[in-house]
């Protein structure tokens, strides 16, 4: 399934990023571009939201552990958000929720 991208701004002025679909190789390149487009503005806090993702590959993981590097080199903190418990335990499982701040929800 091809992921889609929405983007919004939240109250706070964090920016959110909502990948639909899956976090797989077909993904990454789609994901990544996003990502790098979202750090150019400078938000402070990115926040990616896994709502509605399902799957997660290790291309996907790997994608998120690039993501978080990239967002580090421009004093961005990237922060990953409604993480359902299978994700949860995929992040844990290979400990990247010891080098990416996970939190129950985005904001709304």
């Amino acid at each position: 399934m091809a992921i889609r991208l929405e983007r919004r701004t939240d109250p706070d002025g964090s920016r959110v990023l909502v990948p639909i679909g899956d976090l797989d190789r077909e993904a990454a390149d789609r994901l990544t571009e996003a990502v790098e487009d979202d750090l150019a503005h400078s938000p402070g806090v990115l926040v990616i939201s896994l709502t509605h993702v399902s799957f997660c590959d290790s291309s996907g993981i790997v994608t998120l552990l690039e993501a978080h590097a990239g967002a580090k080199r421009r004093d961005t903190e990237l922060v990953l958000a409604d993480v359902d418990g299978h994700l949860r335990n995929l992040f844990r499982l290979c400990a990247l929720d010891q080098v990416i701040r996970i939190v129950e929800e985005s904001h709304d």
